[in-house]
């Protein structure tokens, strides 16, 4: 392990594994924000260490404090998160997974919304969503579009529905970590979710309504064992699957406890999603049938 003395303001916690094309990207990202009181803290979950130790000497020669944690074997996603902040000591933490990044002023606009409103825990910005492929030798941006431009403030409900933001844009305060725990080590995906939910249930986080983070997408990447792949995407199966884990666990909480908490919540929320899916199935249906003259036979059913 590589480190730096002084405690920043800001730990960058960065996971990655076999992805030396997108961790030089992060590299990028991080190391142009205009708020530079920050450590790189580098978790590599079980790949290969030779590239990640020279993306990380990169990271120094630009002035950029880095410090590099190795497994020899994978531990997880949520584990290396873990490892990575309670390796690292500072007044804000974010998780800057290795396949996303910022605008330039990211940080600076987030520290600056939690130091100038301390009712807050955490903020988010709004997000880009980026579509890309990815070459032997280099990642191809295909489109840019907002990705949740609406969103202007964060509702423990509506996070019981679904997580309404990704982790590239949520900075929030290491004292969470004291009343609310880790992230959950032995969920596979939606770690960041259960995570949120977990935050909301104590705390308030507020929205910048900026899109300062970009959220990187790969749907042509679906076999899940690709190093390059979304878990959106490559691991879709498992999304599904703890999906129900989570809402169940939540739900069992409050049952042994006799109450309603947030395992009723994650349970309605479950219903009012499904029934917002369906009210857009039907939108659509009813759009189409227009185009052929069958809308009053639609809506007659």
């Amino acid at each position: 392990m590589n480190s730096t003395s002084a405690t920043p303001a800001v730990a960058v916690i960065t996971r990655t594994k076999n992805r030396p094309l997108m961790l030089a990207r992060a590299l990028d990202s991080v190391s142009r924000q205009t708020f530079r009181d920050a450590l790189w803290v580098i978790v590599n979950d079980g790949g290969e260490p030779a590239t990640v130790e020279l993306i990380a000497e990169q990271g120094r020669q630009r002035g950029l404090p880095t410090a590099v944690h190795h497994h020899r074997q994978s531990l997880g996603m949520e584990a290396a998160s873990n490892v990575g902040i309670r390796a690292s000591d500072s007044e804000f933490i974010v998780i800057h997974d290795d396949d996303d990044s910022w605008e330039p002023a990211f940080l600076d606009a987030s520290v600056g919304f939690l130091r100038e409103f301390p009712r807050y825990a955490g903020v988010v910005t709004q997000s880009t969503k980026v579509e890309e492929e990815v070459l032997p030798e280099v990642i191809r941006i295909l489109a840019r579009s907002p990705f949740n431009p609406d969103l202007l403030s964060i509702y423990l409900h509506e996070m019981a529905q679904e997580n309404t933001f990704p982790p590239i844009s949520f900075l929030y305060r290491r004292s969470v970590i004291e009343t609310i725990g880790l992230y959950a080590e032995e969920l596979p995906v939606l770690g960041d979710w259960d995570f949120n939910l977990r935050f909301l249930e104590h705390c308030d986080i507020g929205v910048i309504p900026k899109p300062l983070a970009n959220y990187h997408h790969r749907r042509n990447l679906t076999d899940a064992q690709s190093h390059y792949g979304n878990s959106l995407y490559a691991g879709q199966n498992r999304h599904i699957e703890y999906d129900a884990i989570v809402r169940n666990r939540l739900l069992r909480r409050d049952l042994a406890l006799g109450k309603l908490g947030l395992g009723w919540l994650v349970a309605t929320g479950r219903q009012h999603l499904a029934l917002r899916r369906l009210d857009n199935t039907v939108q659509r249906l009813v759009r189409l049938a227009s185009r052929f003259g069958l809308d009053r036979l639609l809506r007659r059913f």
